[in-house]
């Protein structure tokens, strides 16, 4: 499972991309070496009041490692506690 985080939508726009200030380019898990462009699932991740905090790229969409980004960033850098899919057209919670 490998994911990359394309949109931080609250990011300090002081803060160099691929930090936790501003998450633009955060790849994982640590071993992911690719560029993103393989990664073909589209993800948003939300905290606890449904406000989006990152959008992303992912590899898997429909199984338990779809739940990779939001375990292995979303919600110990900014407590995210969803995570959506693009999915035909409709975002669906995973």
């Amino acid at each position: 499972m490998s994911w990359i985080i394309d949109k931080d939508c609250f990011a300090d726009k002081d803060a160099k991309p691929r930090t936790n200030s501003n998450a633009v380019g955060v790849a994982g898990p640590r071993e992911y070496q690719g560029d993103g462009s393989e990664l073909k699932y589209k993800f948003r991740m939300m905290d606890d009041d449904g406000e989006i905090v990152y959008y992303g790229r992912c590899d898997s969409c429909d199984d338990d490692n779809a739940f990779g980004p939001l375990d292995d960033f979303g919600t110990p850098n900014y407590g995210c506690t969803r995570i959506d899919y693009l999915i035909n057209g409709k975002w669906e919670m995973l």
